[in-house]
């Protein structure tokens, strides 16, 4: 894993930001596992690039005017990658304003993003990356 790992982390939630929806596609991996927020719940995870796409266009973009997603800090931790940062959101309908601290743990393959889970709670984001 190189440094080139982080980056390919920074275009794609770059992306992300500004709903550059082929700019996300690009990082990511033919085989790519997104377990997002609250699918701990659901057990929802999602398989495939078009797969990830489609809860990216359904269930973010049709209920949010922005989304930015904002890493702040970079640990690796053995082949997995630990990132804390924030959600910033704006409610299409609602107005409502969301600014949520937010951990992922990724695995990047082939230089693409392989996998991700998202995390609200920072510790149990450190347990599943082998830190605690």
């Amino acid at each position: 894993m190189s440094d080139d790992d982080f980056e390919v982390l920074r275009r794609a939630w770059a992306a992300a930001s500004r709903d550059d929806q082929d700019g996300m596609v690009r990082e990511f991996h033919p085989e790519i596992v997104a377990v997002p927020f609250g699918a701990v719940i659901g057990t929802t995870a999602y398989r495939g690039p078009q797969e990830v796409m489609a809860w990216w266009r359904d269930e973010i973009m049709t209920n949010w005017e922005s989304f930015q997603v904002l890493p702040e800090e970079f640990q690796r931790v053995g082949h997995k990658l630990l990132v804390t940062g924030r959600w910033n959101a704006r409610g299409k309908e609602s107005g409502v304003e969301l600014d949520v601290a937010a951990s992922w743990v990724v695995e990047i393959r082939d230089g693409k993003i392989a996998y991700w889970q998202t995390y609200t709670d920072h510790a149990e984001a450190r347990r599943d990356a082998g830190l605690d």
